[in-house]
């Protein structure tokens, strides 16, 4: 059987504590490498994601009502030519 230097069981004991733990929510890889976040940086996130989504609404609905043409996944703004 194969020694296990100290610093990998220090990394395999933080993770079968993350993993067990109320406080984190573990997931794994496809190749089965195991990956925690803490449960309030996910809903940190999720809100961030939230609050950015109604800000880019509320600016492409100006942009358009002010007569500005904006394309919806490249979020490049034409401008129109003058004839």
């Amino acid at each position: 059987m194969e020694r296990i230097n100290k610093d990998n069981k220090e990394k395999i004991m933080e993770l079968i504590r993350k993993a067990g733990s109320e406080e984190y929510e573990t997931s794994w890889n496809e190749k089965g490498v195991p990956t925690s976040k803490k449960k309030t940086e996910i809903k940190k996130g999720r809100k961030s994601r939230e609050v950015g989504k109604r800000f880019e609404l509320k600016v492409r609905e100006d942009l358009e009502k002010t007569g500005w043409i904006v394309a919806r996944w490249t979020n490049n703004v034409e401008f129109r030519e003058e004839i």
